[in-house]
């Protein structure tokens, strides 16, 4: 765990060439913006 967190602060989430139309194509769906997402949940 403390190996998979120094990985994440040390290179965060960045996405590498191709994994966001990758996670499009599993999702089967375009990917939501987080500021439409937060929107959406706080008018619901």
């Amino acid at each position: 765990m403390r190996l998979m967190a120094e990985r994440y602060v040390s290179d965060g989430m960045i996405p590498q060439a191709g994994d966001v139309q990758r996670l499009i194509a599993l999702l089967g769906r375009p990917l939501h913006a987080y500021r439409e997402t937060a929107a959406s949940l706080t008018l619901a």
